[in-house]
């Protein structure tokens, strides 16, 4: 099924696999950057959000100390103004006061006096040689006269001083707090300086930062660069308006908390001196204080999305760098395929135009590299299918010119034909005429003949004849006659012996087809076992080469894990290290905490002992009160006895006393208030105290508990650090395992492999001795056929013999003198060896004497009286061995040494063989030096290699007779043999 898809694509790429491989990379290089791009993007915003709430935090942060540094300040003075030498008037005490607490104030402290309310002036102080208030620049002078409180600290806008000197060249950004006290006759005024706020601006330190504080009016008046009062006058920022360019105090103005980032360049006010903050962009954060201040915190972009733009730019570096290796790693890569591929498509071209010499080779171990590897080997085949063609071409070729000598040959035996049919019509013409002369003797003859032929062979013919030939024919014919009588006689003997040797034979080959059979199926089993035996083992195989991969693996993971594993070791080194000075820090903490936790008890017990001091001062105003009272009676009474008496000074002291009456009461009413207030915020104190000690409990409880843990902690890392460390070595010696279990998996890979190999050749091997065995099966099948044919035909041929009447005695020819004329003559020539020595040798073969061949290699002879039936049992053991000589085998003996006969085969044998020569058996049936093996006989009844040895190769080792009968016996079932066999392929 195609790809529908693949029309969308033009045909100009899909004709290129370097376009196609640059498209798919290019695809996957767009797609890469893409996806670095977009999270290069939520990455950027994320740390954008992050950073706009930090500078928000830092707004805060700075906003809640500036408020607790105004806080402190105005609890220090109601603390200082609540002492009870304030109220006493009296400038040294209230002098020696100041100076006793003067020096345990803040660092930003810049005086603290004591002046009057009423003039200004200042009584007594320190910090400070002005004379008044006014040389001071105080704002709030007016406010000393009029509306001051001895109850509550109020506070001044923050205004220029001049130095403590009072100069006035120099100035220094201050607020100052005042208080009334000694009735509000008086005043205690302390001035801290805002310039040294800055030192403790928690955002101080960061560089790239301006911190800036304005007021409700929008003038600066506290930052993180000394308000320019470390410079000269030019410098100073101090109440200067914040130029808002950019809405920054506006969003701060509407909302209390917040930050905004800013595309542009900051006011001019940011710009100049002492700030010089001119970035091209930055990050503001905002607070407003309780007091209605706002805090603004400006930040360059480049500290304060640093990261965020490092995130960026990295992500973008990244991205750029991903699709570029992608990039160059497809060019390379498809470059390389390409040129490969077009390499071998014009190798492939060459070939294909002829150039079969073009050397298909390549470097490469992947698959273009087999696919050279099999494009050579199909050019390799070509090539030899192609000279085989030639081959088969120059053999027609030749064939035809040999067809063209046969039919040149054809013609020249045609002709010498027609001159042999014309000789032949000159002899036929000299033939009628002997003819006429013979004719009347073969007419004689024939009748004798016609005698003979129906089965009387004691007939014979007449040789006294004027016809020479006809004489010899005579002569011959009666010859034959005698020798028929004797052939007759011994072949009727012997078909007896032949049909009961047959039956023995044809039960042996049964037994021994059966036999075959069996094997044959167990060598087919045994085949088919080496057949699942070698795919099991190419299974294996390609299990152990997995397993080998799998190992190699596990060998890359364990030294990548010994090499995490030593660096967690060196982590919990330093881990342990860190928290054992982390413990030290939680005791020095712990300790603090508990001296922390001291001084507020004792601080505590202080506001107790001031809660009971107030509680006194409560009963006096109470009494003095009832003293006002008193005295209000008693100034009335006078009133009255002046009005009864008419007594204008006793009315004046009257009301003299009456005055002096509502003052005190008044007093004695501001005193109980102040006390109530006192004791008020007293009570505050205490509340917070109490909070503050528990706070304190618990967090002294937290950090004793975080000692503890981190102790704990120590002791774990140290725990860490042993068990990693050993886990190190084991993890060092499984490394070591590993890469001598992936040597051992290679080692084993190599020893399957040949395994695999062993077992190929084994099914091969097996696949062979299976055919042998079906070869085998199917020569016995043949043997019991031609067992039972030869039976058949030794029954007919004793039918036929019995038609024949002689007068030869029925007992065995006595041979063994050798004289029997012409027919023991062709009996010894037709039954020796057939071997190129000369037919004298038979001559030895005389009675009584003993012949025997013994193999020096081969198995122990046979004695002559075993029978045939054994030696063609042992011929055909040796046949299904699979040891069967061939004709042409150097090796075999053939012959004799000189002076020895060579037993001859038995009669039966050599009659069977005879058969399975005649019925297409594969033995060829000559000798060493390419001469007929039958020695002048048919050649339907010599053994397969006609030379007196088995199927194997070795000489048979059936002996001649012990005595001269036994030898002459042989000699009669011989020739009994030869004729036999020559009937039955007569026959056949």
């Amino acid at each position: 099924m195609v790809w529908k898809g693949r029309r969308l694509i033009p045909s100009f790429i899909r004709r290129s696999y370097a376009l196609k491989f640059g498209v798919v990379f290019l695809v996957l290089g767009l797609t890469i950057g893409g996806l670095g791009l977009v999270s290069t993007t939520l990455l950027t915003e994320n740390v954008e959000e992050t950073a706009l709430e930090e500078r928000q935090d830092a707004a805060y942060q700075e906003g809640i100390a500036m408020e607790n540094w105004l806080a402190q300040n105005h609890n220090l003075v109601a603390a200082t103004a609540d002492a009870p030498v304030t109220d006493s008037g009296d400038p040294e005490q209230v002098d020696d006061y100041l100076q006793e607490i003067y020096y345990d104030m803040p660092e930003e402290r810049m005086n603290a006096l004591y002046v009057d309310t009423e003039s200004g002036d200042i009584i007594t102080g320190i910090g400070s040689d002005a004379d008044d208030l006014d040389a001071l620049e105080f704002p709030a002078t007016a406010d000393l006269d009029e509306d001051i409180s001895t109850n509550l600290v109020q506070q001044t806008e923050p205004y220029l001083m001049p130095d403590q000197l009072g100069l006035s060249t120099d100035a220094d950004p201050v607020v100052s707090y005042y208080v009334g006290v000694d009735g509000g006759d008086g005043a205690l005024v302390f001035t801290f300086d805002l310039s040294e706020r800055s030192t403790e601006m928690v955002s101080a330190a960061d560089s790239g930062t301006v911190v800036t504080i304005l007021n409700e009016d929008g003038q600066i008046v506290s930052d993180d660069a000394y308000l320019g009062n470390d410079g000269d006058d030019e410098t100073l920022s101090f109440l200067d308006s914040y130029e808002d360019r950019n809405g920054v105090l506006e969003a701060a103005q509407l909302e209390n908390r917040g930050s905004l980032r800013v595309d542009g360049a900051p006011s001019e006010t940011l710009q100049s001196e002492p700030y010089n903050f001119d970035p091209d962009g930055y990050v503001a954060g905002y607070y407003t204080t309780s007091d209605d201040w706002t805090v603004l915190v400006h930040t360059t972009e480049a500290n304060a999305l640093g990261f965020a733009n490092t995130a960026t730019q990295f992500g973008l570096l990244i991205t750029f760098v991903g699709v570029a290796v992608i990039g160059v790693f497809g060019t390379v890569l498809g470059r390389n395929t390409a040129r490969s591929l077009s390499d071998l498509s014009g190798r492939a071209a060459a070939i294909e135009n002829g150039e079969y010499d073009t050397a298909v080779e390549s470097d490469r171990i992947d698959e273009i590299g087999g696919l050279y590897g099999s494009i050579d080997d199909m050019r390799i085949s070509l090539v030899d299918q192609i000279e085989e063609s030639e081959q088969a071409r120059t053999q027609a070729e030749q064939a035809r010119e040999e067809s063209e000598q046969a039919r040149e040959q054809a013609d020249e035996a045609r002709e010498e034909a027609e001159v042999a049919k014309e000789r032949a019509e000159r002899a036929r013409q000299d033939a009628q005429e002997m003819n006429e002369q013979l004719e009347q003797t073969a007419t004689e003859y024939c009748a004798v003949m016609q005698t003979c032929a129906d089965g009387d062979l004691t007939q014979r013919l007449d040789p006294d004849t004027e016809s020479e030939p006809m004489a010899d024919i005579a002569a011959t014919f009666n010859e034959m006659l005698d020798d028929l009588e004797h052939t007759v006689d011994t072949v009727s003997t012997f078909a007896g012996d032949v049909s009961e040797a047959t039956d023995d034979v044809q039960a042996r080959a049964t037994e021994l087809e059966s036999t075959s059979e069996t094997v044959s199926e167990s060598v087919q089993q045994i085949t088919g076992y080496a057949d699942q035996q070698h795919e099991r083992m190419e299974t294996i195989s390609g299990e152990v080469q997995g397993i080998s991969a799998n190992i190699e693996e596990i060998a890359a993971t364990a030294d990548t894990l010994a090499e995490t594993s030593q660096h967690a070791a060196e982590r919990a080194n330093d881990g342990r290290e860190s928290a054992g000075d982390l413990v030290s820090e939680m005791e020095a903490i712990e300790e603090r905490t508990e001296a922390t936790l001291e001084s507020i008890r004792d601080l505590d017990e202080s506001m107790a002992e001031i809660d009971e001091i107030i509680d006194v001062i409560t009963d006096i105003a109470d009494q003095t009160n009832i003293l006002a009272l008193n005295a209000s009676i008693e100034a009335a009474h006078a009133s009255n006895a002046s009005a009864s008496a008419s007594d204008g000074g006793s009315s004046r002291a009257g009301n003299g006393f009456a005055v002096v009456a509502s003052e005190v009461k008044q007093l004695a009413e501001e005193t109980k208030e102040s006390a109530a207030e006192i004791d008020q915020l007293i009570d505050t104190v205490q509340s917070q105290t109490d909070e503050t000690v528990d706070e304190m409990e618990t967090m002294r409880e937290h950090v004793v508990a975080g000692t503890e843990t981190v102790e704990q902690s120590a002791t774990t890392f140290h725990e860490i650090e042993a068990e990693v460390t050993e886990a190190d070595h084991g993890v060092q010696e499984i490394s070591d395992a590993t890469d001598g279990i992936a040597t051992s998996t290679q080692d084993l890979v190599t020893m399957v492999d040949d395994v695999t190999e062993i077992s190929t050749e084994t099914a091969s091997e097996a696949s062979d001795v299976a055919a042998a065995v079906e070869q085998q099966t199917a020569a016995i099948s043949t043997v019991s056929e031609n067992a039972d044919d030869l039976s058949e035909q030794s029954v007919t041929l004793q039918e036929s013999l019995a038609a024949f009447t002689t007068d030869v005695d029925g007992a065995a020819v006595d041979l063994g003198d050798g004289e029997t004329g012409g027919t023991d003559e062709r009996t010894d020539t037709s039954t020796s060896t057939s071997t190129d020595t000369d037919s004298d040798d038979s001559d030895d073969n005389q009675p009584g004497t003993e012949l025997e061949y013994v193999d020096p290699d081969g198995p122990e002879p046979l004695p002559a009286d075993a029978g045939e039936s054994d030696a063609l049992e042992e011929g055909r053991e040796s046949h299904a061995g699979g040891e069967r000589a061939e004709s042409d085998d150097d090796d075999a003996p053939h012959a004799l040494p000189a002076g020895e006969n060579e037993s001859e085969p038995s009669a039966l044998e050599s009659g069977l063989e005879g058969d399975e020569e005649s019925d297409g058996g594969d033995e060829s049936g000559s000798d060493d030096d390419g001469d007929d093996g039958d020695n002048g006989s048919d050649g339907d009844n010599g053994s397969d290699d006609d030379n007196g040895s088995d199927d194997d190769g070795e000489p048979d080792d059936t002996e001649p007779a012990d005595n001269a009968e036994d030898g002459a016996e042989d000699d009669t079932e011989n020739e009994a043999a030869e004729q036999a066999a020559d009937t039955t392929d007569s026959s056949t």
